[in-house]
């Protein structure tokens, strides 16, 4: 039955193979991404030499947060064994220029089209001794390969919502057999693990959310200093509007409107999701009756520089809208907020990570599908460092409370914070089970 499933999939995707090339040149192209990964994605990446005794593993990490992740649990797996070989995979461009980023990573590339010979062209080439899959990204003929290979595969950081579930359950008979062949899974919380046991995972355990041990960017300079790079000198209080997406903005000009009512000095930077919507974001606020600048022109550099943030253009911007157009900097602009808005939350997107504005002690206001980050979002609406709004509607009044009254605004940022450092140690936990997965595999052999 597993092998008539893998034959069953892999007759689809090769009868649908034009279809995907299509879409992919199409995404590719509308996206202003490059071709240059696509031999990668074929399987064409670099031999790398073999290795001694400590081995190589294989981390793959979809994106920007995946990647964070990474960041993370890297350290704790070299500190534990220094001689490991780390390569990290991804999907996107955005990905993969963070992950370039991470000291200790022997070679970054991007993740193969999930066809047998680009993944075992890959597996050949760089030679693993364990593949770890960073939070939800299960592909059948990655899994299987790996399985034939004698290499175990596992999940660090599992997450598995509500809605991925019942998508994974229509299609049981060919996602049971491939969880099945998973060498464990290291869930982010208890409910994630319960659904992947639900789906017949093997040693399937709650290690905790690795995203709450993501290290901070270091801060530029004083918080003073931080508002000026972002061009928000002189502005108090400041909304930090973070990774929204279309359909959020006319709610979020709505709230900002009210909210200058009784602030004059509001400042204002919302930070899109995917920076191809940058133009469409833009429209959205003057439509709004907002004047947004983006942050490159007052940083003196391009969307695609070094975002240095020197001080041309961050004099007096008082009540100013910034538009963040590059990414990698919303980490740190989180620390100059007072309060900060979660986006993908107002719609059915499933929200994007509170963690990032709350390790600085900023509060947190999210919409009602925060479905990807529910354990967090609800420990953080618990503790009193959050507050959840049913529709943008109720964005002011949420946020008034905590802009009125600097007393209240400090206990719901202490307490966001303290939840933070609470909850700190996943990654060492997940690195020990990796490591205990690839000595699994040593032993076998």
């Amino acid at each position: 039955m597993d092998t008539l499933a893998l034959i069953l999939y892999n007759a689809v995707i090769f009868l649908a193979s034009p279809l995907i090339g299509v879409y992919y040149l199409i995404h590719t192209w509308t996206r202003g991404h490059s071709l240059v990964g696509t031999r990668e994605r074929l399987g064409f990446v670099r031999s790398l030499p073999p290795v001694d005794e400590e081995g190589r593993v294989w981390l793959h990490a979809v994106s920007v947060g995946e990647v964070g992740v990474a960041a993370a649990l890297i350290p704790e797996l070299l500190k534990r064994r220094p001689g490991l070989r780390v390569v990290l995979s991804t999907v996107t461009e955005t990905g993969r220029e963070e992950a370039g980023k991470i000291e200790g990573v022997e070679y970054v590339f991007y993740l193969p089209f999930d066809y047998p010979h680009a993944v075992r062209s890959t597996l050949r080439r760089i030679g693993p001794g364990g593949i770890a899959i960073i939070e939800t990204e299960i592909w059948p003929n990655l899994v299987w390969e790996a399985a034939r290979g004698g290499l175990p595969v596992c999940v660090i950081n599992g997450r598995l919502s509500e809605k991925s579930l019942r998508g994974y359950s229509r299609l049981r008979f060919l996602f049971a057999p491939v969880l099945r062949r998973l060498a464990g899974v290291a869930a982010r919380g208890e409910a994630d693990a319960s659904r992947y046991r639900s789906l017949g995972a093997p040693g399937v355990f709650a290690a905790g959310n690795i995203k709450y041990d993501a290290p901070a960017p270091g801060m530029s300079g004083s918080p003073e200093d931080l508002k000026k790079k972002f061009g928000l000198a002189g502005a108090e209080p400041i909304i930090v509007a973070g990774s929204t997406h279309s359909g959020e903005m006319a709610g979020l000009t709505a709230a900002i409107h009210t909210l200058r009512e009784r602030f004059e000095r509001l400042g204002v930077l919302f930070a899109p999701r995917h920076l191809q919507r940058l133009e469409e974001a833009e429209a959205e606020l003057r439509r709004g009756g907002l004047d947004p600048v983006r942050w490159s022109e007052i940083a003196g550099t391009s969307a695609s520089g070094s975002g240095s943030g020197s001080e041309s253009g961050g004099g007096n911007n008082t009540g100013k809208v910034v538009l963040l157009d590059r990414m990698g900097e919303l980490a740190e602009a989180y620390a100059c907020a007072t309060a900060a808005f979660i986006g993908g939350s107002l719609i059915p997107h499933g929200g994007q990570n509170p963690i990032e504005a709350a390790r600085w002690g900023v509060p947190v206001v999210f919409g009602p599908h925060m479905d990807n980050f529910a354990e967090v979002a609800g420990d953080l609406l618990r503790v009193g460092g959050a507050v959840r709004v049913e529709n943008a509607g109720e964005l002011a009044g949420a946020l008034l409370p905590w802009l009125s009254d600097p007393a209240k605004l400090d206990a719901a940022g202490a307490s966001a914070k303290e939840l933070v450092m609470a909850n700190r140690g996943a990654a060492g936990r997940a690195s020990e089970f990796l490591l205990g997965v690839l000595d699994s595999r040593r032993m076998d052999g």
